[in-house]
């Protein structure tokens, strides 16, 4: 009988010190419960807000980007025109001088031409009139 009795005390004491310890439970979880769920909607709002600033940063950095690309592509753009139209007028003098010497060159082969054509003819008008003066005594 001791045993049972010692089986029951044991017993009470352990459901009294459980009731006891179950009553102060629920205060006491449900505060932390609280505070804990409150803290984590607001890191939540928090993460948020950094979420949204990160975005913010990226569209701008995004947005810088693209003006710097658009301005350094037009300024190749414009430096490639501005080459490829001294390349063009370099080449136009170019030509221009070398038709230029050409021009020339066939100028004095045909001045040189008519010289020499001038001078057999000469040469063949007194030719004639030596003969002729010969034949005819005059």
């Amino acid at each position: 009988m001791k045993k049972v009795v010692g089986i029951i005390l044991v017993f009470c004491i352990l459901l009294g010190s459980s009731t006891i310890y179950a009553s102060g439970l629920p205060r006491t979880s449900l505060s932390k419960w609280y505070s804990q769920s409150f803290q984590k909607e607001s890191e939540g709002q928090v993460g948020l807000a950094k979420v949204e600033k990160t975005f913010e940063d990226v569209n701008t950095f995004i947005l810088e980007t693209i003006k710097s690309y658009q301005t350094t592509i037009q300024e190749v753009i414009e430096n490639q025109i501005k080459d490829s139209k001294a390349g063009i007028e370099e080449y136009q003098q170019e030509t221009k001088s070398q038709l230029d010497e050409v021009v020339t060159e066939l100028k004095e082969e045909k001045i040189d031409e008519r010289i020499d054509h001038e001078a057999i003819d000469k040469e063949i008008d007194q030719d004639i009139d030596e003969v002729l003066i010969e034949v005819f005594g005059k």
